[in-house]
């Protein structure tokens, strides 16, 4: 049935995903870092916002209200780190960024205000104006981690199409692990699926939690 292929993809997904503090940071010595959020899909209607956080009526508009915020962490020409936060504010992306980067990489970002302050963390905090139509700057961009949201945008709106916000994380972690064992990492088609396979143990989702 549909419904016990879905609940058998969201179980594979699981077995994609990786967390823990086992958890290596990205980069290191020599090593870029590219950090960048994104927003993806609207937030669910029971959780959406209607007062600021200082109780004023919630009135802004664009990309980013009421949306779904992700965070990714791409080293360059290595892996990449999501996540899906309730608020992509700087005390939230702050720690993101300072847990899950080795102090001595090089961070690239935006000039996004979320990471003021990084360069007291790294090796160097580096920053590409796009409001100012500025994209690369030497070896300075976010072009990684714009390429890795392209590929799960394209992803989501071509094959899923809709995904409710309680499984987003799942979905982050598929497109996590395709792009974590690509082809340019010197991963096979039988290597990926050892490494899924091998993802099940200690894990178990139910279709339904025990009463």
């Amino acid at each position: 049935t549909y419904k016990s292929a879905w609940f058998m993809h969201h179980r594979i997904r699981e077995a994609m995903r990786e967390g823990g503090l086992d958890l290596p940071p990205l980069g290191g010595t020599g090593k870029i870092v590219e950090a960048d959020e994104t927003y993806f899909g609207n937030v669910e209607p029971i959780n959406r916002r209607t007062k600021t956080t200082e109780g004023r009526p919630f009135i802004k508009k664009g990309r980013a209200a009421n949306k779904r915020a992700i965070v990714s962490l791409v080293e360059r020409g290595g892996k990449v780190r999501s996540f899906h936060v309730p608020r992509a504010d700087k005390v939230t992306v702050a720690k993101i960024v300072a847990d899950n980067i080795a102090h001595e990489s090089r961070l690239h970002t935006d000039e996004s205000r979320l990471y003021t302050g990084a360069d007291i963390l790294f090796a160097a905090h580096e920053t590409v104006t796009h409001s100012h139509k500025e994209y690369v700057r030497g070896d300075v961009h976010t072009n990684s981690a714009e390429g890795y949201f392209s590929i799960f945008k394209r992803g989501m709106r071509g094959v899923y199409q809709h995904c409710s916000e309680k499984h987003l994380h799942r979905y982050l972690a598929e497109f996590d692990f395709r792009y974590n064992r690509r082809s340019a990492l010197g991963y096979t088609d039988e290597m990926r699926t050892v490494e899924a396979v091998q993802g099940v143990i200690g894990k178990r989702l139910m279709y339904q939690k025990p009463n």
